[in-house]
């Protein structure tokens, strides 16, 4: 026998303007606004059961989308490693180009933006895209940037590969590159802005 669900109604206070744009959204969806918010309830309560804030579940999607608009793709990770391994076995200086345009290519698209704040952006998007490296710190000072990667999963091949990408990048923003250290998973960068 089913579990009857108590339907009585209680009154929820909200912001007016939010409470209309439900509406709307509640109509777009073929549904009363009695019915979306009950669903809200339900998925704040599923989120806190996941010890998940919605705001976190909502911006971690976003980080999805957002990686797929930027050309990202899911992929086993010792799957990656090994193809890098094979590609820069193969032919180095041909691998370390293709990963050294990709990174001007990932940041044409934050350069082509014009906004004052498209560097942050790429680094902040950048960051969080690269998720396999435990610390990946990217620091701004004036005209100077650095950047730092380690992780202990990197083979040699892509620790030198994944510094080829970032140069790449960093180039697309102007920056040149005035100290490259890199070995098995650890990439170190310092570059200036407009340096020759």
């Amino acid at each position: 026998m089913a579990k009857s669900v108590n339907v009585r109604r209680k009154a929820v206070v909200a912001r007016e303007d939010l409470v209309d744009r439900m509406s709307v959204i509640a109509k777009e969806q073929g549904c009363s606004l009695f019915e979306l918010v009950n669903e809200l309830f339900k998925l704040m309560i599923i989120s806190d059961k996941l010890n998940f804030s919605l705001r976190h579940v909502v911006e971690e999607r976003n980080f999805l989308d957002v990686a797929k608009r930027c050309g990202f793709v899911l992929g086993l990770e010792r799957l990656w490693y090994d193809m890098a391994d094979i590609a820069y076995k193969k032919d180095k200086n041909g691998a370390l180009k293709s990963w050294l345009d990709s990174g001007a290519w990932f940041a044409a698209r934050y350069v082509s933006s014009g906004h004052s704040l498209s560097f942050v952006q790429f680094k902040d998007d950048l960051v969080a895209f690269t998720w396999n490296a435990p610390e990946f710190k990217f620091e701004l000072e004036g005209d100077k940037a650095s950047v730092r990667v380690t992780s202990p999963r990197f083979t040699e091949a892509y620790s030198f590969l994944f510094a080829s990408f970032l140069v790449g990048a960093l180039e697309s923003f102007g920056y040149c590159i005035v100290c490259r250290d890199v070995s098995r998973g650890v990439i170190r960068l310092d570059a200036v802005r407009g340096a020759v």
